[in-house]
């Protein structure tokens, strides 16, 4: 029986808590029955027949813990592939550093969504549950994403043994669900986001490594090619990888080794009929890239390569190294000071919002107070003007005493008196100097009343009379001031 495998990439639909602390429920959509953009598609009618094979099926992922306590820069890889080796008979297959944090825990099913652009689909989804109580880390950054809607990717691996290719689409015939892992979905600390290449829900389709592997029940091989889909945003190795299926002969494989900007090596390796290795070669093609992201290879370009080595003397290697050694010592200091400045600009910024928010509150207040001194004015204004007045009658009805008792009521009416006893009212220097005047006034009216006495008796007899004119104490401010 031959089998391959492919990946598809998927979306965590939700995440739920449950009356039992030890799991959280989970939906993810899967895919659905379009062709993807590298030209593969499963159709309706053959997911209908492996949506039973979901069930029982892990969901992993790779965890990295804070820094430090309260860092928030936790994160999650991706599939962590490496390659590995038999134990029995050493031979190479495809490995991946994650672990099992929860399970799918029924069987697929089909459902309508609406997509992004507000039209209904067909998918598949799949249900199941996370242990909360193992992996409270994971789940707990899982909840923080969904909390501020960031899109959680993750990719789901498929076997499959039945296939065909028309117009370059390939069709998926037979399969059955292998294992799904979560993605880091946004760049956190030291770890990047791990960028989907196409649309949600599409299939991916990325040869990573061939093994052949013997299976006693059958007594035949079976060739497992693993897709690990794991790129960056810019990442053009998915796209290569696409393409280079088109240059490749009947039972020979390839694993892109490295990758340029305008050209990229591959391994490639061929298996005669009886499945024994007939060459183990490395090729490097040219390729370009158009709009839209597109890859175009040049196939007349491929020429075989071999990796170079150079003979050096060891004192200059040594010399090298301490170089390189000497530069890396520098960058991790560099990268130490800018994370001291980092938390510097964090302090500074947590400065600025304090000092924001109770200049903000500051502002309210005085706000608040304004208000209230805008309401309260015209009451205060009014009881101000009582008083004045209160004090200006006080002062006429005191004066008018004073110069009536002189037979000064004339002298009382002028507008000069007038206008001194509105200004004695004020407690300032120009009130003070006003009542010294109306006082001046008063002393020289009854010094000249004195005189006039002296020459008429008959002004004598009156002025003995001691009303309002003479008071009770003899000192200055209380004959002749307020």
């Amino acid at each position: 029986m031959k089998q391959k495998r492919h990946l598809f990439e998927i979306q965590l639909n939700s995440i739920t808590d449950t009356d039992n602390p030890t799991k959280s429920e989970v939906e993810f959509i899967m895919h659905d029955f379009d062709v993807s953009s590298n030209y593969a598609f499963i159709s309706k009618e053959s997911a209908k027949k492996s949506l039973h094979t979901l069930n029982g099926m892990p969901i992993v992922a790779r965890y990295y813990p804070v820094s430090e306590e309260g860092a928030n820069d936790d994160a999650l890889g991706s599939h962590e592939v490496y390659i590995d080796k038999c134990r029995e008979d050493g031979s190479e297959f495809i490995a991946m550093n994650t672990v099992p944090i929860g399970v799918f825990t029924e069987d697929a099913y089909i459902k309508t969504i609406v997509d992004k652009d507000g039209n209904e689909k067909e998918v598949v989804a799949g249900r199941g549950i996370l242990w909360t109580s193992r992996f409270p880390n994971v789940v707990g950054l899982l909840k923080e994403w969904a909390d501020e809607g960031i899109n959680i990717s993750s990719s789901m691996e498929i076997l499959y043994d039945a296939y065909k290719v028309e117009n370059g689409i390939t069709e998926v015939l037979d399969y059955v669900y292998e294992g799904h892992c979560i993605l880091n979905s946004e760049n956190r600390g030291e770890h990047n986001k791990i960028y989907p290449a196409y649309d949600v829900s599409k299939l991916t389709k990325l040869v990573a490594h061939a093994i052949n592997q013997k299976e006693e029940e059958e007594k035949e091989n079976m060739e497992f090619f693993k897709k690990v889909y794991e790129l960056s945003h810019n990442d053009v190795r998915s796209l290569l990888y696409t393409q280079l299926e088109s240059f490749l002969d009947k039972k020979e494989y390839s694993y892109i080794s490295d990758v340029y900007e305008t050209y990229f090596v591959v391994n490639t390796y061929k298996y005669d009929e009886d499945d024994n290795l007939e060459y183990d070669k490395y090729f490097k093609f040219n390729y370009s890239k158009g709009e839209n992201d597109t890859i175009t290879i040049d196939g007349d370009s491929k020429v075989e390569v071999t990796i170079k080595r150079d003979w050096v003397e060891v004192s200059q290697f040594e010399s090298i190294q301490n170089e390189v050694k000497e530069l890396s010592t520098q960058l991790n200091e560099k990268e130490s000071k800018v994370t001291e400045l980092e938390k510097q600009l964090n302090t500074v910024t947590s400065d600025k919002q304090l000092i924001e928010e109770k200049f903000n509150t500051a502002s309210e207040t005085i706000i608040q107070l304004n208000s209230k001194v805008e309401k309260l004015t015209p009451f205060k204004e009014q009881f101000e003007q009582q008083e004045l007045e209160k004090a200006l009658n006080e002062k006429k009805d005191f004066y008018e005493g004073k110069f009536e008792a002189l037979s000064a009521k004339e002298k009382f009416e002028s507008e000069e008196v007038q206008e001194l006893i509105n200004k004695a009212i004020y407690e300032n220097e120009e009130g003070t100097n006003a009542i010294l005047q109306l006082n001046s006034m008063l002393v020289d009216m009854v010094v000249s009343n004195k005189e006039t006495n002296s020459e008429k008796p008959v002004i004598r007899e009156i002025s003995s009379k001691r009303e309002n004119l003479i008071p009770s104490s003899d000192d200055f401010d209380s004959r002749f001031s307020v």
